[in-house]
């Protein structure tokens, strides 16, 4: 049996169905416009994060190269450059560098030098001594030295190969030279801190002290000093010349055999040691007029 008709619930069941037709219209209209919105938020959102992470990477580089420039621009040298700062040895090129320092030679006269010159002698050691200021650049340097000399020998049994048996003497040098000189030496680099060397010196030397000689006779196997003429053998100790006890050879100036310079050539290799920017030492040997020479060198750079 169907219920009675009933007008007021009718009419509310209608006025309920409109209202939520009328919703489900809004919604639908209206959601285009909300999925619009939040996509555009979305969008904004995703640039305004993009430009940021931008301007933090564009700040972060140009942090970078500003740093980078302030580093090549400190003091105007490059630090990515072969540098010499702190307490490096490596020497840039194009500079020059300047060491003021001390330099030893041990001089050896050996007695076959002797003999190109005559008879007898014997191998004479001595020892030098001096400054020296040194100017390089580009594995090449100057090295300027005013240096003291000693040429001492024993009195030694010496004569002229031509002379006959009777003219030996006893030769004592008393000689000292002081050198000027400058050797001009290239370096062939092994480590940064070592180096072979080689080149030349060149300069002169003026001589003083004596050089004394006096008459000697055969004794046994050994020369000894003549007392006087005819004494104590006349074989030997003739009166051809004064050289007796006391006799000093004069120099050229005077009309003797004594020099009053001597030259100053050699030619010499090494080894250069660096461990400090301001400290350098070398190991030198050589070979001069009538002579050899071994030698140390320490520098400190100015």
């Amino acid at each position: 049996m169907r219920p009675a008709f009933n007008p007021e619930t009718h009419a509310m069941n209608s006025s309920n169905r409109i209202v939520s037709l009328a919703l489900l219209t809004s919604l639908f209209l209206l959601w285009p416009d909300v999925g619009l919105a939040q996509s555009e938020e979305s969008s904004d959102a995703s640039a305004d994060s993009a430009e940021g992470e931008k301007a933090e990477q564009g700040a972060e580089t140009d942090g970078g190269e500003e740093k980078a420039e302030g580093e090549k621009k400190d003091d105007g040298v490059d630090v990515n450059a072969p540098s010499d700062a702190a307490n490096s040895p490596v020497e840039v090129a194009g500079k020059t560098y300047n060491f003021v320092g001390l330099r030893y030679r041990m001089i050896v006269i050996p007695k076959f030098m002797m003999t190109l010159f005559g008879d007898g002698g014997a191998t004479a050691v001595n020892h030098a001594v001096g400054p020296e200021f040194v100017i390089r650049k580009d594995d090449f340097e100057y090295q300027l030295s005013l240096w003291y000399a000693g040429y001492g020998l024993d009195a030694t049994p010496f004569k002229a190969s031509n002379d006959p048996e009777e003219a030996w003497e006893l030769v004592t040098s008393e000689l000292k030279i002081i050198y000027a000189t400058v050797d001009f030496m290239w370096s062939k680099p092994i480590a940064p801190e070592f180096a072979f060397t080689y080149g030349l010196g060149a300069g002169f030397g003026i001589v003083f002290g004596d050089l004394l000689r006096t008459q000697a006779y055969k004794s046994g196997n050994d020369y000894e000093p003549c007392v006087a003429v005819g004494n104590p053998n006349p074989a030997y100790c003739a009166n051809d010349n004064d050289h007796y006890p006391g006799y000093k050879e004069p120099s050229w100036f005077d009309s003797g055999s004594k020099p009053v310079m001597f030259p100053w050539l050699a030619g010499q290799f090494g080894f250069r040691f660096k461990p400090h920017r301001n400290f350098a030492a070398r190991i030198d040997m050589g070979i001069g007029v009538g002579q050899f020479f071994v030698g140390l060198g320490a520098h400190y750079g100015l």
